[in-house]
């Protein structure tokens, strides 16, 4: 053995124990390190304050993304329209074409499908069994069930034609100042072309609430029955949040789980949206934060919304980080200097390992300190008893996005 190896195989181990040593130090540190959001590129949200239209929060509001069956929110405002200026009655009996029968699901069976045959012999035939139907009826199925078929006989009542209905709804998009909306038929079936943004649907929200409240209890009938069948309400958040009396579904393979919705509690009223949820009980957990958080914002200006961690359903998704109140702010901003700054939060098992215990116990909701007021307001344009303000016809500046994700395709 030649002199000297035995101190170089020391020096080999005093490194790599010292490496291990360095490793185990770490491990720690980085398992307190918040995981990163996992919802696609095509997740949006927003919540405004109703009265003002002042952005509460919002994560990439102006994405272009499809409406699914939030399209027939903007069916629903020109049917109201025509209702309050006489063109259609409530009671009022109006065809129903076979282009309209024949909708997909979800619709209220105005065909009948029959079948024969196995295999390669196997036919299905189809019988129209509904030749007309009140408006009355017609919103309520579009609204409360969700019925494809109901959008289409409505737009073909005011429009003659679903593409001709569409080109009125894009025209009304733009006049309430949805410059990011094109619709391309009356219930949110699939089209390439068909996008709107979660901003616009707040904006269109609003228009509903200021324009037509006589008619925004459509929106909230629990059950809807016809023709012998009863359908419960898909917007499951009605009768469970607290003040919640409006909202509308929507879901195709493209968009994902969407929901638009609102809520008064006294005199502050909330609207939320979401967009893009990866399954039903998401995008109603979503919706739940999104609200209570937009109510706990108009009666405490210091609070501040993240997302945070993704553990589920059951899991922290949003949380707000206690304000240093007896805490040296250098210590803060040594500890999580980005965090800071940008006032990216995380969850509060991470926040709690920068607080002593008596500040974590501290009162609730947890809040940052007050900085100025920059959020933009949401105004919609023009509706149907006000012409338009001199602003509402300038390009629309959002809260700039975090940095949690570039803004990316409408895909699925």
């Amino acid at each position: 053995m030649k002199p000297g190896k035995p101190k170089k195989n020391k020096l080999l181990r005093n490194i790599m124990l010292a490496l291990a040593f360095n490793a185990a130090a770490a491990a720690p540190a980085i398992a307190q390190q918040p995981a990163p959001d996992t919802r696609p590129a095509r997740y949006a949200a927003i919540v405004v304050d109703a009265s003002s239209g002042r952005v509460l929060y919002e994560r990439d509001a102006s994405q272009s993304l499809h409406p699914a069956s939030t399209a027939k929110m903007m069916t629903a405002y020109l049917v109201f329209q025509a209702l309050k200026d006489g063109r259609l009655t409530t009671d009022q009996m109006i065809d129903v074409t076979r282009n309209a029968a024949s909708q997909p699901r979800t619709n209220l069976g105005l065909m009948t499908s029959t079948s024969t045959g196995r295999g390669k012999n196997r036919r299905v035939t189809t019988s129209q069994n509904t030749r007309r139907i009140s408006v009355e009826n017609a919103l309520r199925g579009m609204l409360t069930h969700s019925a494809n078929d109901a959008a289409v006989v409505l737009a073909e009542a005011l429009g003659d034609t679903e593409s001709n209905f569409a080109t009125l709804m894009t025209a009304e998009a733009r006049r309430l100042g949805m410059t990011g909306t094109r619709y391309t038929n009356p219930n949110g079936l699939p089209d390439t072309r068909q996008v709107t943004t979660v901003e616009d649907m707040a904006l269109l929200s609003r228009a509903i609430l200021r324009d037509f409240p006589e008619y925004q209890h459509y929106f909230a009938i629990p059950s809807f029955s016809f023709n012998g069948q009863t359908w419960n309400n898909t917007n499951r958040l009605l009768g469970n949040y607290e003040g919640l009396d409006m909202g509308k579904t929507g879901f195709i393979n493209t968009a994902g789980w969407n929901l638009a919705a609102s809520a008064q509690r006294g005199d502050n009223r909330v609207i939320g949206i979401v967009f893009g949820a990866r399954t039903p009980t998401e995008r109603v957990i979503d919706m739940q934060r999104l609200l209570d958080f937009g109510f706990e914002r108009l009666g405490n200006p210091l609070a501040r919304f993240r997302f945070g961690r993704d553990n589920g359903p059951n899991g922290e998704r949003y949380v707000m980080l206690p304000p240093p109140v007896q805490t040296n702010p250098d210590t803060i901003l040594q500890a999580q200097p980005d965090t800071v700054q940008h006032e990216v939060l995380f969850p509060i098992r991470l926040a709690q390992s920068f607080f002593p215990a008596d500040f974590n116990n501290a009162a609730s909701p947890f809040t940052l300190p007050s900085a100025p007021e920059t959020r933009d307001r949401l105004n919609p344009g023009g509706g149907n008893d006000k012409p338009a303000g001199p602003d509402e016809n300038q390009p629309k500046a959002i809260v700039p996005r975090g940095e949690w994700r570039p803004k990316g395709p409408a895909a699925a």
